[in-house]
């Protein structure tokens, strides 16, 4: 017994917490066992009493043995403080110092110990430690700023320690169109969300690029849209094109280069080499079946991508670099203020393409001779050294694809809308990919982020991504920070997936189900003033993606901070009806669906199941119970559209005859979205083109064809059809109703 309150008083110190809520609102005790198998992730010792007691006396000692913290977080509106640690027999001496503000402005510091509050105490090592408040200035400017304090012991000796001041403003950025905080009324936006690599058009090769992304704003905004949300679009694998899921990326920092447009390279239209190469016979076969086909064959689109792409470097190389050109001194200035960060990228995707060519099963890091796995090893300075024009153009990719990415967002504005893109960051990354390779301290690899048991997935949900170590974030002084900003470059608004995992991640152990999983608890206070001091700087709109099970601490920080929710219309149904348009959450961006979720077509025929039970994921009995609830669901739909006024003409609920699926009907569904309080909707073009097949089954790799399915219709196509007009200009006027 003694031991499991050791367990417990351990697990509470490296957040775990004791218990949880969930998602039928039930408390749930995590079991010991389970405590261990996340501290042993940690890499916390936990073999017998004695480690388990060593280990807290560490950690405490660690805890307060320093005068100040790392990093500290303050939030304009609360009292500024920090707290100070000190042995008690220097309760009566003082503190002098200085604040460095960003502009190297200096304010001095100085106060007596004696005259701050005590917060806390601990005997530490025959020591008696006392934490003290100390309060900052209240006029200190919302940014990066330094903290330095040093402890007067007497005339002879003193200590001194710095820290990084992070001032976060009180809420997130909020157009003005938006904000409740401006005069006059608030506006209702819609737009489209879509996964980029579905789209066609006459020109891509095989997959939706930045160029159709281009040509779907200008076509989106004279029909009066103001927005569009994209997929995650991070780094994947470049050398391994089938590793294809935009939410297990191999960097959130990076972008994926097959999203690159090679025909709007000065390069590509420059170059008569590259010109001839493209129009050759075979070339152009291969894009006549990368475009026709159905799913986007990545293997394929890689394949003609980057053989076009490596010409294109080797023409900016030799004619851009060699005659210093603009755009030469362009790349040179994006290369140095990227950094380390962009070469340690570069360098991994050079690495990876080296070892792919000489095994195909290499499919990360750590598939890697042990001497390749240290970015800092010797063997990689050596390969650095020897690599450098390789390591060069894959730091070329990258600059082409910010600038893509960033002619989109112009062009966005400059067809009429008023936010424009938003990405979206995926909750983790992959285990093999280069942020672990070039960050191995930041992540927890024995363990996998998930989510815990419910009546969806009994076992849990295991996404085999290895999580972020709280207990080291502030002591790296945030490197999250870098994660934020650059997620928030070239766009208006970003979608932060489970937005949860900002106060908590569920972790998976290895080698068991999620079921054997635990809550840890990640330091909800600084994250969220991060990601709004971003949000203000980057003037970048915030979605919360909090879909499931809800912790109060996060309804309780969230809305006030301007976290825009993420409401999802087939999940609304309350009863024998859907929730009234007026109900739906103002501060939301609210969809009928989502990429985890049928298209509406396939709901409504209850498409998803009979895939789900031809996948083996439901046998015979569970498809049919599903599909009596499925008619449940649909029946208080029609309920609440008759309510509203948007029943579809000829079909009664009573009557199964009545009650197939209409392009009507997906209309009013929609005119329903239409009506929310959201100030935000956004469609999906499957939906308009009433597609009935899933770009993404929860829960299958490779029994289902996940994140490679197509549009069926061109851009182009979409926009010419008067029956698309006609749909959204009717939508634009429900919201603005």
């Amino acid at each position: 017994m003694h031991e499991i309150k050791q367990i417990d008083a351990l697990a509470e110190l490296c957040g775990i917490p004791a218990h949880y809520i969930d998602a039928a609102g039930n408390p749930v005790t995590i079991e010991t066992d389970y405590k261990l198998n996340a501290l042993k992730a940690m890499g916390v010792a936990v073999d017998n009493e004695l480690e388990v007691q060593a280990s807290i006396d560490g950690i405490l000692r660690k805890q307060w043995s320093s005068l100040i913290p790392v990093v500290h977080v303050v939030h304009c509106g609360d009292l500024f403080t920090i707290p100070v640690q000190v042995d008690e027999t220097h309760r009566n001496d003082s503190l002098q110092g200085e604040i460095t503000l960003e502009d190297s402005r200096s304010i001095p510091l100085s106060i007596k110990l004696s005259e701050l509050p005590e917060e806390d105490r601990l005997s530490v090592d025959k020591q008696e430690r006392i934490r003290l408040l100390y309060p900052l200035p209240e006029d200190l400017p919302a940014g990066y700023h330094e903290l330095s304090l040093t402890l007067s012991m007497n005339q002879e000796s003193a200590h001194q320690e710095s820290c990084s001041l992070i001032v976060a403003p009180q809420t997130c950025y909020e157009p003005n169109i938006l904000s409740f905080e401006q005069p006059g009324p608030t506006e209702k936006i819609w737009g489209v969300s879509v996964q980029l690599y579905t789209l066609r058009s006459e020109n891509n090769w095989g997959m939706g690029d930045f160029s159709d992304l281009k040509q779907l704003v200008s076509k989106l905004g004279p029909q009066g849209a103001d927005i569009v949300g994209l997929n995650p679009i991070h780094s994947l694998y470049p050398s391994n094109p089938l590793h294809c899921s935009p939410y297990s990326p191999s960097s959130r920092n990076f972008i994926n280069p097959l999203y690159i447009d090679v025909t709007a390279l000065k390069e590509y239209q420059d170059s008569a080499e590259i010109q001839q190469h493209v129009s050759s016979d075979d070339f152009q076969r291969q894009l006549r079946k990368a475009r026709d086909c159905s799913h986007v064959e990545y293997d394929r689109v890689a394949s003609l991508k980057f053989s076009v792409l490596e010409m294109a470097f080797r023409h900016f190389e030799k004619h851009d670099k060699a005659h210093q050109s603009y755009r030469s001194a362009d790349f040179g200035h994006y290369c140095e203020e990227k950094g380390k960060d962009l070469e340690l990228q570069a360098t991994y995707e050079a690495l990876f393409e080296h070892f792919r060519s000489r095994d195909i099963n290499s499919w990360g890091w750590n598939c890697w001779p042990a001497d390749y796995q240290d970015p800092d090893s010797p063997h990689v300075k050596d390969f650095v050294a020897q690599s450098k024009e390789r390591i060069r153009f894959y730091s070329y990719l990258q600059w082409i694809a910010e600038l893509q990415l960033a002619d989109a967002q112009r062009t966005a504005i400059e067809s009429g809308m008023r936010v424009g893109i938003y990405r979206d960051l995926a909750v983790g990354v992959d285990r093999g990919g280069a942020d672990v390779w070039a960050h191995r301290d930041n992540y927890v690899l024995n363990a996998s982020v998930g989510a815990p048991p419910d009546t969806v997935a009994p076992q849990g949900q295991n996404w085999g991504l290895p999580p972020f170590d709280p207990n080291l974030m502030q002591e790296q002084a945030y490197t999250f920070i870098d994660m934020v900003y650059a997620n928030m470059q070239h766009c208006a608004a970003l979608r932060i997936d489970h937005v949860m995992g900002i106060l908590r991640l569920w972790w998976c152990p290895p080698d068991k189900t999620a079921d054997y999983g635990v809550y840890v608890n990640y330091p909800l206070n600084d994250l969220l003033g991060i990601i709004k001091l971003e949000s203000q700087r980057q003037q970048c709109l915030i979605f919360g993606e909090d879909l499931g099970t809800v912790p109060p601490e996060i309804e309780a920080a969230l809305p006030p901070a301007h976290f825009y929710s993420n409401e999802v219309v087939l999940f609304s149904r309350i009863e024998d009806h859907f929730l009234p348009p007026e109900k739906y959450k103002p501060r939301a961006l609210t969809c009928i669906s989502n990429h985890d979720i049928p298209t509406l077509r396939a709901w409504w025929n209850c498409n998803d199941l009979d895939l789900r039970q031809e996948l083996g994921i439901y046998d015979a009995a569970r498809t049919e119970q599903e599909k009596a609830a499925r008619h449940e669901d649909k029946l208080a739909l029609l309920k609440t559209l008759q309510h509203i006024g948007e029943a579809p003409y000829g079909v009664t609920p009573g009557d199964l005859s009545s009650m197939g699926y209409s392009r009507e009907l997906m209309e009013k569904i929609h005119y329903y979205l239409g009506k929310t309080a959201s100030k935000i909707i956004v469609i999906q073009l499957e939906d308009v083109l009433e597609l009935d097949t899933p770009v993404n089954v929860p829960g299958t790799s490779s029994e289902y064809r996940n994140w490679s399915r197509k549009l069926t219709r061109n851009i182009s196509e979409i926009f010419a059809s008067e029956e698309n007009q006609v749909f959204f200009k009717n939508l634009g006027l429900t919201r603005k109703a």
